[in-house]
């Protein structure tokens, strides 16, 4: 008898054994038996989750349910209702299963489930592979008192959440898990439908039908990288920034609130030729996905019904007007003014080798250069150095200003109305291919603005500001230096103002040093040479401000009282640097009253000319320690 029990017990350890052994070269560890051990603290909680697995996720939070299957047009949910789920949220959820992590863990019996959440109120996710595989499988309770801190520098407290484990042999410990996805799960899941109506790649979109009260319009690109056009009613460049904001928009207006269509009546009187109408077509693609947004209610509505075709089941109630933080109807620009290109040009300004501008006020003055030689001007057959923030001035006012409004695209062969027809200006642009564009300006009888290029039947209207940024006098494209003054030919240097005596200085530029006298009487021991080289600096690059007329009121009674003045005698030196003679400039330098605006003049010259106070200052530094 002892005999056979001990062979019994012997065969049942065997078997026994044998068991563990099979299990153990199944799943490569114990853990069905004997519980997998907790994850450690700052482990990833599901660290053998792949988030490209995820093909369906399913969800139960008080008593409903919900099933979302990922397809080739993205996810979409089955229960409770036939359409799209947000993307943004089904990233959210496995965004969260993926990384997040154990920042504290408490057994499970040991919890509260009202205190954590994990009762009623709980939210179960579970995740599947193509396979049908469970993947990952948890419950969810409420906020931990605990947040999360990360060691990344800059981080702040992230909040942390109760977390359950579901998979077998898992159920032991409940973790304080960083992250917080608890408000996809409000309001029976209603977070988790795609409130946006329309979906799309803008990268891939070929055509954009828009019907309005205010006509039709259709707007395409031949390719993926090509620049967007108005196709109808007419062939036009659109605005490159209004028409990336018209994709953004179109991509996040979302709805305030979603219903089923058996529960909204749509009127036939809303469903009339005051709706607006929006397609969108991929490349590839013959179909279109349509958005009709139906007219409000009222004035005093805030939104308005649409539906959208490839979710036919669905009524969106879409923000009518601007609000805080929603993209809402009215942002939305879908008028051809609104999208057409409304800048005055696109102009390539390094391919512009010619500038002409006419004007009545003044005689023709071109513009020109011969890379890489500087701009050159040209006025009265004469040729000088252009000045370049005149120029900067007026590309940056062609090439960014843009139109109020469009009056008309079909402007007829009497251009009166508009002062075209005898133009206040006109701007030829003349490129290295010889290609050429024209620009004429016009003001009407009231003093309006209006542009048109030449060849075009299209006329805008522009604000009369833009002629304040066209430089059409001679004078006033000088270059903006003064005059061509050097330390090495420098005989003598006066400085005089009305609070001292003048102080004349004298430089060697052989043995680089410097003399001073205030009256007749040498002061050169009290002379800084490094404040007297930054004053001669200063001269050398000196340069005006703005160019003035030689009958400037102005200017004209200010210098009645000049404050400041410098006499600046230079020898003249032939090619070889042999001395040929002496010139001596007056520069008078003097504040209006009025206005405070700083007015100069040079004796050899009657235009004046304005300067700013930081070169006043310069000029008036100390030079003598006293």
């Amino acid at each position: 008898m002892r005999s056979i029990l001990l062979t019994l017990t012997v065969a049942i350890s065997a078997l026994a054994l044998g068991a563990v052994a099979l299990w153990q070269h199944r799943d490569g560890n114990l853990h069905r038996i004997l519980g997998q051990p907790p994850t450690a603290i700052g482990n990833k909680i599901f660290p053998d989750f792949d988030p490209n697995e995820a093909v369906l996720i399913s969800l139960v939070s008080g008593g409903v349910e919900a099933d979302f299957i990922k397809t080739l047009d993205g996810w979409k949910s089955t229960k409770p209702w036939d359409d799209r789920m947000d993307m943004r949220a089904a990233m959210a959820i496995i965004g969260f299963t993926s990384s997040t992590t154990a920042v504290d863990l408490v057994e499970r019996d040991k919890l509260d489930p009202d205190l954590s959440g994990m009762g009623s109120t709980s939210h179960n996710v579970r995740i599947k592979n193509a396979k049908g595989n469970t993947i990952a499988y948890y419950r969810l309770g409420r906020k931990t008192p605990w947040e999360f801190l990360s060691q990344a520098e800059g981080a702040k407290p992230a909040p942390t959440i109760y977390l359950l484990p579901l998979e077998r042999g898992r159920k032991s410990h409940v973790y304080a898990a960083t992250g917080d996805i608890l408000p996809l799960f409000k309001d029976n899941f209603k977070y988790l439908r795609d409130h946006r109506p329309l979906y799309f790649n803008p990268l891939n979109l070929q055509k954009i039908y828009i019907k309005t009260s205010e006509g039709e319009l259709t707007l395409g690109r031949e390719k993926l990288n090509s620049p967007w056009r108005i196709i109808k009613p007419l062939d036009l460049a659109t605005d490159p920034s209004t028409m990336k904001n018209l994709l953004e928009k179109l991509f996040e207006i979302q709805a305030i609130k979603l219903s089923d269509r058996s529960e909204v009546t749509i009127s036939k009187e809303r469903t009339s030729s005051n709706k607006i109408e929006i397609s969108i077509v991929n490349y590839g693609s013959d179909q279109q996905t349509k958005l009709e947004i139906f007219p409000a209610e009222s004035a005093f509505a805030r939104t308005s019904l649409a539906i959208v075709s490839d979710r036919p089941d669905t009524v969106f109630d879409l923000p009518l007007k601007s609000e805080p933080d929603l993209i809402s109807i009215s942002d939305l620009p879908l008028t051809v003014n609104e999208l057409r290109e409304a800048t005055l040009t696109n102009l390539n300004i390094a391919s512009i080798r010619g500038i002409a501008i006419e004007s009545v006020a003044s005689p023709t003055i071109l513009v020109s250069r011969d890379p890489p030689a500087p701009w050159i001007v040209t006025v009265s057959n004469r040729e000088l150095e252009a000045n370049e923030q005149r120029l900067f001035e007026l590309l940056k006012a062609v090439t960014e200003t843009r139109a109020l409004a469009f009056v008309t695209d079909s402007a007829p062969e009497d251009l009166s109305p508009w002062g075209l027809d005898r133009p206040i200006l006109k701007l030829i642009f003349l490129a290295e291919n010889h290609q050429s564009l024209t620009l004429l300006f016009g003001l009407d009888t009231s003093g309006n603005l209006y542009a048109m290029r030449k060849g075009s039947t299209s006329i805008m209207s522009l604000d009369v500001e833009f002629l304040e940024k066209i430089a059409v006098r001679q004078h006033e494209w000088r270059h903006a230096r003064l005059g061509s003054f050097n330390r090495v030919d420098l005989m003598s240097l006066k400085r005089q103002d009305i609070q001292a005596e003048s102080l004349e200085l004298s430089y060697d530029f052989i043995g680089d040093t410097w003399k001073a006298k205030r009256g007749e009487k040498d002061v050169s021991a009290n002379l800084d040479p490094l404040k007297a080289n930054f004053l001669m600096g200063v001269i050398e690059s000196l340069e005006v401000k703005e160019w003035l007329s030689e009958d400037d009121e102005e200017a004209i009674k200010t210098l009645e009282n000049s404050f400041l003045k410098f006499e600046i005698q230079q020898r003249l030196v032939d090619e070889f640097g042999d001395k040929t003679g002496e010139v001596t400039e007056v520069i008078s330098i003097g504040v209006s009253k009025t206005s405070g605006k700083i007015f100069g003049k040079k004796s050899s010259e009657n235009l004046y000319f304005s300067l700013s106070e930081e070169t006043v200052l310069k000029l008036s530094i100390p030079l003598l320690d006293e």
